[in-house]
């Protein structure tokens, strides 16, 4: 009498939970894959806070004061546009280890989260620049800092200093 092995249905389950093991890390962390181009009013104000890192950058030891300046002076502007701008800084490595950045767009609430989507899987592309990509975040520093933000924000948290979870 034969009978039946129960090791390929073992086997094809097996597969099946490793597949899904990979496939749930691969959707966990979104690779950008495309590039966006930042409207023209956003670029406007995002001119002065890149050019100004971009600058600062070239220049070991250089000051980044007037980098800090810029993008405060941004924080302080009311406006869709600004939100926007924002959102696009923390795509970049703008204020280094700080999380001001991402606090700014956190403290702006529910309103700026279809920027935070427009630009959570997209590399902006600005108009009139070509910033290198040294001066963009990685692709997981950038995944955590958006994860980060939408979670804080449908949290109705003030900032990552906000968050109760540690």
């Amino acid at each position: 009498m034969h009978r039946p092995s129960c090791i390929p249905v073992l086997f094809t389950l097996l597969a099946f939970v490793a597949f899904s093991t990979v496939l749930a890390k691969a959707q966990a962390t979104p690779q950008v894959s495309k590039h966006v181009l930042v409207p023209e009013q956003v670029a406007v104000l995002l001119r002065p806070v890149l050019d100004q890192l971009q600058k600062s950058r070239m220049k070991p030891g250089a000051d980044r004061h007037k980098v800090n300046e810029r993008f405060y002076a941004l924080t302080r502007k009311k406006s869709p546009s600004a939100d926007e701008a924002l959102v696009v800084l923390m795509c970049f490595e703008i204020m280094g280890e700080s999380q001001e950045d991402i606090d700014a767009v956190i403290a702006r609430g529910r309103r700026m989260l279809p920027y935070v989507e427009k630009y959570r899987v997209s590399d902006p592309r600005i108009s009139g620049r070509s910033y290198p990509d040294s001066m963009l975040k990685s692709p997981s520093h950038k995944a955590e800092d958006f994860r980060g933000a939408t979670k804080a924000i449908k949290h109705g948290w003030r900032g990552t200093w906000d968050n109760p979870e540690g």
